[in-house]
C-alpha cells in the first residue's frame, strides 16, 4: 500500500506544481470565470484518473488513492463548479475505464462518496472565508466519508492508514497550493511594480526629453555627465554621446570661471572647494538658486547661461548632481543694450519704462510658449508728496534712490526686472514665478523698506518711510494681452493705498466690486 500511496503522492505534487505552471496568469486574477472554473474541474478530474491507474487495489470494487486532495484542491480553485466536473470526470473513468466495476451497492458507495466529497467541499469553498478552515474542513469532510464507507464495508488495518495518509496528504497539499499563491501574489506585486517603473521612466524620459529649450544635464559622483537631453545637444552643438561618460567642467564650462567661483566659495567655508567639488557644493547648499555661467560650444562661442543646480536623488540617497541651464544670451544682449540706448533712469540707475515696456513684452512671450507663470510687483511711496514738501527735492531724490537699494539687494530673483515706472512708483517683473512667491518677495521688500526707517514725519501712519504694494499673476496666453496684467498689479496697488497704505495687495484677494478686470488667468 505504502508504495502505491507514495506514487499517488509523487503524481499529486507533479500535477499542483504543472497546474500552478500553466495557469499562473489566472490564479493571479481576482474574479475568476466560468470557463476558467470548468477548465480547473477538467484538469483535475484527468489527475483524479490519473491517480486512479496508481492506486492500491484492496479487493475488487475499493481503490485506495489521493482522489479527495485532487477534489479539494479543484474547489479551491474553481469553487463547486470546479469540484463537481472533476468528480464527474472521476466516476465516468471509474464505471469505463476500470474493468471490475459492477452496478451494486459496494462500486457505487465510493463514488457516491466523492460526489459527496466533491458538492460539499464546492460549498465550503464558497462560505468559510479563512484558508485554514477551508481545508480543515474540507479535509475532515473527506475523511468522515471515508469513515462512513469502510464502516459500511467493514473496517481493516488498511483503512486507519488510508486515513492517516489522507489528512497528511491535505495538509501538505494545503500548505503547497499556500505557497504558490503567495509567490503568485508577489509576483503580481513585482510585475505591477516593474509597469509602473517603466511607466514613470517613460513618462520622466519623456519630460526630460520635451524641455527643447533647457538643456538638462546630470553628473555623478565622479563627475562623468549621465545623462544629457536634446535642449543640451540643440544649446551646445554637442551629440549626447559626446557628452556622456566625459567630465562636464572640462567639455563645456569655461575652467576659469570655475576656478574663480571656487576661490569665493573657499573663502566662504574656510575650506578648499575647487573643480567637481564647485558643483557638488553648490547642488548642496545653493539647490534651486540660478548663476550665471559661461559655456563653450562645440563651435568654439560662448553663450551665457542660467544655471540652476540640485542633488540627484536616488531611491532617497544622493546619486550626483543635476543641472538646469537656459540660454540668456540674448537677455544678456539686451542688458548691454540697455546701456547702449540709455534705458537707464537717471535717478535711480535701474531700468526705466521704456526698459521695462520690452522686459515685460519679452517674458510675456517666454511664459506663453512655455506655459509659466508671470508676476508683476506695483510699489509706491507712501505720501511721498509730503516727503518732498518737507524735506525738499534733494532729499527726495536721495529716498528714490535708497528705496531702489533696498529693493536690489531684497528681490532674491535671479531673473527679476526692476524699474522705475514713473515718479515714486516702481515696478518689478518676476518671471516664473507663483502667486504665493511674488507676494512672498513683495512683503519682503516691504518689510524691508519699513525697517531701514527712513524718517518721514510727514507721514500719517509712522514717522518712517513706507510702501504701498500690489502684486498680479497671470499665465499668459493668446487671450489677454501684457497691458492687463499692467492694469491688474495697478489696480492692487492703489486698492492698497486706499485702504490704509503701507501694505500689499494681491489681485486676487481684491472684493468681486474692486478687481473689476476678471479673474479668470489671473492671481
Amino acid at each position: 500500500m505504502l508504495r502505491y500511496m507514495i506514487a499517488n503522492f509523487a503524481l499529486l505534487t507533479a500535477f499542483l506544481f504543472l497546474f500552478n505552471h500553466l495557469f499562473r496568469r489566472y490564479l493571479m486574477e481576482d474574479h475568476r470565470t466560468l470557463r476558467f472554473k470548468l477548465l480547473t474541474g477538467i484538469t483535475h478530474g484527468c489527475c483524479a484518473l490519473l491517480l486512479l491507474l496508481f492506486s492500491y487495489q484492496i479487493n475488487e470494487t475499493s481503490f485506495i488513492d489521493f482522489r479527495h486532495i485532487v477534489v479539494i484542491s479543484s474547489a479551491y480553485f474553481g469553487g463547486l463548479p470546479a469540484s463537481l466536473v472533476t468528480a464527474l470526470f472521476f466516476v465516468l473513468g471509474r464505471v469505463t475505464l476500470v474493468g471490475t466495476f459492477t452496478p451494486s451497492p459496494a462500486s457505487m458507495t465510493p463514488l457516491l462518496s466523492i460526489t459527496l466529497a466533491a458538492a460539499g467541499s464546492g460549498i465550503i469553498m464558497q462560505v468559510v472565508k479563512c484558508y485554514k478552515h477551508r481545508w480543515l474542513l474540507s479535509v475532515l469532510l473527506s475523511m468522515t466519508l471515508i469513515t462512513v464507507v469502510s464502516l459500511m464495508r467493514g473496517i481493516t488495518k488498511d483503512t486507519y492508514s488510508y486515513l492517516a495518509l489522507v489528512g497528511l496528504g491535505g495538509l501538505f497539499a494545503a500548505s503547497l497550493i499556500a505557497f504558490f499563491s503567495t509567490t503568485n501574489q508577489l509576483t503580481k506585486q513585482l510585475e505591477q511594480s516593474e509597469r509602473k517603473y517603466r511607466s514613470l521612466h517613460a513618462l520622466q524620459e519623456a519630460i526630460f526629453q520635451s524641455a527643447v529649450g533647457t538643456a538638462i544635464i546630470a553628473i555623478d559622483w565622479q563627475g562623468q555627465i549621465t545623462h544629457a537631453n536634446k535642449g543640451t545637444e540643440k544649446m551646445l552643438g554637442y551629440r549626447a554621446d559626446e557628452l556622456i561618460g566625459k567630465e562636464s567642467p572640462l567639455i563645456f564650462h569655461d575652467p576659469n570661471e570655475v576656478e574663480a567661483y571656487g576661490k569665493e566659495l573657499s573663502e566662504k567655508t574656510g575650506k578648499p572647494i575647487h573643480g567637481l567639488d564647485v558643483f557638488f557644493y553648490s547642488a548642496a547648499e545653493y539647490a534651486s538658486e540660478g548663476r550665471e555661467w559661461s559655456y563653450i560650444r562645440k563651435d568654439g562661442a560662448r553663450i551665457t547661461v542660467l544655471l540652476t543646480l540640485s542633488p540627484l536623488l536616488l531611491d532617497g540617497k544622493t546619486a550626483g548632481v543635476i543641472g538646469l541651464a537656459k540660454d540668456i544670451s540674448e537677455r544678456k544682449k539686451m542688458e548691454e543694450q540697455l546701456k547702449q540706448l540709455s534705458l537707464l533712469d537717471g535717478l535711480t540707475k535701474i531700468a526705466n519704462r521704456r526698459f521695462f515696456d520690452e522686459m515685460l513684452k519679452q517674458e510675456w512671450q517666454n511664459a506663453a510658449q512655455n506655459n509659466k507663470g508671470l508676476s508683476l510687483i506695483f510699489l509706491d511711496i507712501d505720501h511721498f508728496k509730503a516727503y518732498n514738501d518737507l524735506y525738499g527735492h534733494q532729499a527726495g531724490d536721495d529716498c528714490l534712490r535708497k528705496v531702489t537699494a533696498i529693493a536690489k539687494k531684497t528681490i532674491n530673483h535671479p531673473a527679476a526686472t526692476i524699474a522705475r515706472y514713473g515718479g515714486e512708483e516702481f515696478t518689478i517683473i518676476l518671471p516664473d514665478t507663483s502667486a504665493k512667491r511674488a507676494a512672498q518677495l513683495a512683503e519682503s521688500l516691504r518689510l524691508a523698506i519699513e525697517n531701514t526707517a527712513i524718517h518721514h514725519n510727514g507721514a500719517r501712519m509712522k514717522s518712517v518711510v513706507t510702501v504701498s504694494i500690489g502684486v498680479a499673476t497671470c499665465y499668459p496666453d493668446s487671450n489677454n494681452v501684457p497691458e492687463e496684467l499692467i492694469a491688474k498689479a495697478d489696480e492692487a496697488l492703489y486698492y492698497a493705498k486706499g485702504h490704509g497704505r503701507n501694505r500689499i495687495i494681491n489681485y486676487k484677494e481684491l472684493p468681486k466690486k474692486a478687481g473689476t478686470l476678471g479673474h479668470d488667468r489671473y492671481s
